[in-house]
């Protein structure tokens, strides 16, 4: 089984502060790190860290060549991504004194992702595939009717939430993986339970995963449900860790796991991927992974 993921590859630009700029203010950052990251970077590299066969769909310019050998050198094969003349897309991200992060995008060459690219990328892919994407690039909901029509299992972590993301795209997906915010974002729900039923009421025939950090995970698919803690860990960065949890989960369901086990090494995971500084350059290898797992909570 092959995971097909659609997704942005960005250069992040990370500012270390003791607490988040405010509006009319400038501050000292502690320190400056330059770091690979976007979204669909940092899955492809959790899913591919993770032992899945991992094909990796986007764009960059000539100054993110670097991040091509990093899919590779992580085990992706980075064969449809395209080379552009344009700037590869970038992150500025914030990091305060307890690890917590905020950041602004730009798209850049991410931006130039269409639907002539997307149709000859998918016809090299069939029933049992999975494709996995976020929500950083265009074409949003051609690459899922593109990916059903083919038969292949859609994952799909809509972030960052915003006007592109249609309850249509979304009842097309197997799976949606969101964090509490999203969650509210769509379904007006406050409480995790609530936010779950209301999914699932709203998309009956998608699985919903809601993450919620330190206070773990849920899955449901409206027969089952199950809760998985997280797993300790001491922060630094929490930058890359839903994208870490994401690649993860999805390599998991590629490998024929059930949701309980995909969803205790994703969280084991995205646990170890805050310890570490940076998005895709702090994804644990699948070994680091296992031994979190016989560790325990």
């Amino acid at each position: 089984m092959k995971i097909l993921n659609f997704g942005s590859l960005n250069i992040d630009y990370v500012y270390n502060v003791s607490e988040f700029v405010r509006a009319g203010e400038t501050i000292s950052a502690l320190s400056t790190l330059e770091h690979p990251g976007g979204k669909g970077l940092n899955q492809a590299v959790a899913a591919a860290r993770a032992g899945a066969n991992v094909f990796f769909a986007g764009n960059i310019g000539e100054d993110g060549l670097f991040l091509k050998e990093l899919l590779e050198s992580s085990g992706a094969d980075a064969k449809y991504l395209k080379i552009n003349k344009a700037r590869t897309g970038n992150a500025i991200i914030q990091i305060d004194k307890d690890g917590e992060n905020c950041i602004i995008v730009s798209a850049g060459a991410n931006a130039l992702l269409d639907e002539a690219y997307i149709k000859s990328v998918t016809a090299d892919f069939a029933r049992g595939d999975i494709c996995m994407l976020q929500n950083e690039t265009p074409c949003t909901d051609f690459i899922i009717k593109q990916a059903k029509a083919c038969g292949m299992t859609v994952i799909w972590n809509p972030s960052p939430m915003n006007e592109k993301i249609t309850d249509s795209a979304i009842g097309m997906c197997d799976y949606i993986i969101v964090n509490k915010t999203e969650g509210r974002a769509l379904t007006g729900k406050k409480e995790p339970d609530d936010i779950l039923k209301a999914l699932l009421k709203k998309y009956p025939q998608t699985k919903a995963v809601l993450t919620l950090g330190k206070n773990g995970s849920i899955y449901s698919d409206g027969t089952d449900t199950v809760k998985q803690p997280s797993f300790k860990a001491d922060p630094v960065d929490t930058t890359g860790a839903g994208d870490t949890f994401t690649g993860y989960f999805a390599a998991m369901i590629s490998k024929g796991k059930t949701a309980a086990e995909a969803l205790k090494t994703a969280s084991a995971a995205a646990a170890l991927a805050t310890e570490k500084q940076g998005a895709a350059s702090s994804v644990p290898v699948l070994a680091e992974v296992i031994k979190k797992t016989e560790r325990g909570i």
